[in-house]
């Protein structure tokens, strides 16, 4: 017994062993977030593009808000149709309906009435309140897919320009690595001459305290490369973690900075102003809305009744089993204290505060167009002269440094040098990007910046609640 005992504890411990090898293999892939698949290979631009517009929080809220006033647009255009409805009652009175001829009293009713109707109500006419509430509910359709496309425009600029700035932080890492190396090739020269009796102590001094702080700088680089490389990894709802390699497009290519013509596209493209005339015209049928009031409203409806002096809607002593009824109800308020005035003002008002807002955001498309443009002709003036400070520089640090190497010159101007060549190659990689981001600011201000892209388009309504 006590051999089978032991060779039970044996397995017990060796599957609780195994059990908790498997959890914690496991574990990682069960902490993960919910991310989508990591690519494998090199990212493009478009497909950045089109990962983050799959997955982006921001769109898939206005796709569901759109779903929602789809189905708004639905709900509004039941109140045309006839509701159908039925109703059951029971009344009770202390006494039962009399009649009082000469002088005999005659009992006409129950003290116990239950009434059962079913019928329908078909509105006639409402002041066109129903019409304008339907057409409220149409323009607010198009104005959520008119915000859904602000959105896409938005999820695309924030992705280029993240994209654009990650590359410029490779850039600029691969500057300062390049940086520390050259500066470790001076420093080992140096000492070479220091052993020799060639130049002093101080000088070695100066270009190690120069390595020191290009160690330090690249330390700064590497994470920022690391930072911006995380922020495009959310974008594109990968882990922030993840390894993204990412194709190099940081050139610049001629662009058209034409600035009336840039005005004039995004007047008619820009998804704000598409909105705020959307908005503008729900405010029109606000206020007609309002001014239903104004008007009667006229109702048909038409009931069929069973009435009876027990639940069971039996025969009646005193009345007959079943009844219908076909009526039009108009009503009609006269005097309301300028309620219908007061809300149609109201409206009037509102509609007045767009027309402002219309007019600051025109005001405002305007100047962001002229910014993109300013800041795109800055930047190809920066290429420009720093595609020519690059070659200047790298040509004076290589001559400064073979002069060195010849003790043709002191460690002072080899330093300086190489400063320079750090500061021109980080300046031309800044006024590449700031080209990119800023061609991309100009698509955003001009309303576009989707071409090639293929769309999500809204989700049907959910139907799962129909019979």
């Amino acid at each position: 017994m006590s051999k089978m005992g032991a060779l039970h504890r044996a397995g017990l411990s060796f599957l609780v062993l195994l059990f908790f090898t498997l959890l914690t293999a496991a574990w990682p892939a069960m902490a993960a977030s919910p991310k989508a698949p990591a690519p494998g290979g090199e990212i493009t631009l478009q497909k950045a593009l089109t990962m983050a517009l799959d997955y982006s929080p921001n769109i898939k809220q206005n796709l569901a808000e759109m779903d929602k006033s789809v189905s708004r647009r639905k709900e509004a255009m039941t109140y045309f149709l006839p509701s159908f409805g039925t109703r059951y009652s029971w009344q009770k009175t202390q006494y039962p309906p009399q009649y009082r001829i000469a002088g005999n009293t005659m009992t006409v009713g129950s003290d116990n009435v239950y009434r059962w109707s079913t019928g329908l109500t078909q509105p006639l006419f409402t002041g066109f309140r129903l019409s304008s509430q339907y057409e409220l509910a149409k323009l607010g359709v198009d104005l959520a897919e008119t915000n859904l496309w602000l959105v896409y425009l938005e999820v695309a600029y924030q992705v280029k320009e993240a994209y654009f700035l990650y590359l410029r932080a490779i850039k600029t890492a691969e500057v300062a690595d390049q940086t520390v190396k050259q500066l470790e090739a001076q420093l080992k020269v140096s000492r070479d001459f220091y052993e020799v009796g060639i130049i002093p102590i101080n000088d070695v001094l100066k270009t190690e305290v120069n390595l020191s702080d290009a160690k330090q700088s690249r330390i700064r680089a590497f994470n920022n490369r690391a930072l911006t490389r995380s922020r495009l990894n959310r974008l594109l709802g990968l882990p922030v973690e993840h390894r993204l390699r990412v194709q190099d497009i940081l050139k610049s290519y001629p662009v058209n900075t034409d600035f009336e013509r840039a005005r004039q596209v995004a007047q008619v493209e820009r998804p704000e102003l598409k909105a705020i005339n959307l908005q503008l015209q729900q405010a029109d049928q606000s206020i007609r809305m309002a001014q239903s009031g104004y008007w009667p409203s006229v109702n048909l409806k038409a009931d069929y009744i069973f009435t009876g002096d027990s639940p069971a809607m039996g025969s009646s002593e005193y009345y007959d089993t079943t009844d219908w009824v076909v009526a039009t109800q108009l009503d009609w308020s006269f005097w309301e204290w300028g309620r219908t005035m007061h809300q149609t003002s109201q409206q009037r008002a509102g509609k007045r505060r767009l027309e402002a807002v219309k007019r600051d955001i025109e005001d405002e498309v305007s100047l962001q167009v002229k910014e993109a443009i300013l800041y795109l002709l800055e930047s190809q003036a920066n290429i420009a002269t720093a595609t020519v400070g690059v070659k200047q520089a790298e040509e004076n640090y290589r001559i400064t440094f073979e002069r060195y190497r010849e003790q043709l010159t002191t460690n002072t101007e080899l330093l300086d040098a190489q400063v320079l060549l750090s500061r021109a190659r980080r300046s031309y990689y800044d006024a590449l990007a700031v080209f990119n981001v800023a061609e991309a600011g100009l698509q955003r201000s001009m309303g576009r910046g989707l071409a090639g892209l293929n769309l999500k388009q809204p989700p049907p309504p959910d139907r799962g609640f129909w019979p």
